[in-house]
């Protein structure tokens, strides 16, 4: 109840959350045999400000092998773990986080429902979620679904070698290139797939490090699922994927892909 509470606190918007989860390297390209791993969650794309708790983190080397590592909390504002790096090549990394949502329908529009005092929420003009007390006396009937992440990133060492697999997230996202070679500028074709069917229409949003959601890039699937984005200068960035929402339509369990990726600089 109390994890409950204070998550609602941070994560109230319709839309996406105000805190997000990310999993990212320290470094993206090395030469070191293990590199430490940063996962929590963030206002600010790539700031930690509180930790990825029980997560485990898969490891798929350069010859796709699989493996877990688990991650440390004793940190307030971030997990950590040490990933290995035993042989030469680009490893996926992937975890997965999820969080328990109440949908209402209001006016014939599906919103999030959370436990906030009224004097602490303000005007429901004013915001996009609901609270009981905008129902007064009134009976309503509320829609429980989950909300869940597949948090992602790429490690290569010494040299980049193919990747096979877009591991075992909900909404597949697989890049046309290495995602560990990057450039500003150049454009990258990515294409998306949710229960091996073309996820068409589907929000994607860059953020660079530092980033709020608010000033985020976005794009749009095409119907074959197929997207073509442009990192508009260097640095880490996190990509976010996942379905389009209809607010009419009953609310579903949601499926996000958040994947960070480091740009090089344009040649």
């Amino acid at each position: 109840m109390k994890q409950f509470k204070l998550l609602a606190c941070l994560l109230l918007t319709t839309s996406t959350f105000a805190h997000e989860p990310y999993l990212a390297p320290l470094s993206y390209h090395t030469e070191n045999t293990q590199v430490a791993l940063i996962a929590g969650y963030a206002e600010e794309a790539l700031n930690s400000e509180h930790p990825l708790k029980d997560a485990k983190i898969t490891v798929i080397n350069p010859q796709q092998q699989s493996s877990q590592i688990n991650v440390s909390t004793q940190l307030k504002s971030a997990s950590v773990a040490d990933l290995g790096l035993p042989i030469s090549g680009t490893y996926l990394l992937e975890t997965k986080a999820s969080f328990p949502l109440n949908y209402v329908k209001d006016q014939k529009q599906w919103k999030l429902l959370f436990e906030v005092p009224a004097d602490k929420a303000g005007a429901k003009s004013q915001r996009d979620y609901l609270i009981p007390d905008d129902f007064k006396n009134k009976k309503y009937n509320v829609e429980k679904v989950t909300r869940e992440w597949t948090l992602q990133s790429y490690v290569t060492k010494n040299k980049a070698t193919p990747v096979s697999t877009a591991g075992t997230a909900a909404i597949q996202v697989v890049f046309d290139q290495n995602p560990t070679q990057l450039k500003a500028n150049q454009a990258v074709k990515l294409k998306l797939t949710q229960a091996q069917q073309a996820l068409t229409n589907a929000e994607i949003h860059l953020r660079a490090k530092g980033a709020t959601d608010k000033q985020s890039i976005q794009f749009k699937s095409d119907q074959q699922g197929a997207a073509t984005i442009r990192f508009p200068h260097s640095g880490e960035y996190l990509i976010e994927v996942t379905k389009s929402l209809d607010p009419a339509e009953k609310p579903q369990n949601q499926y996000y892909t958040i994947i960070t990726v480091s740009v090089q600089p344009e040649q």
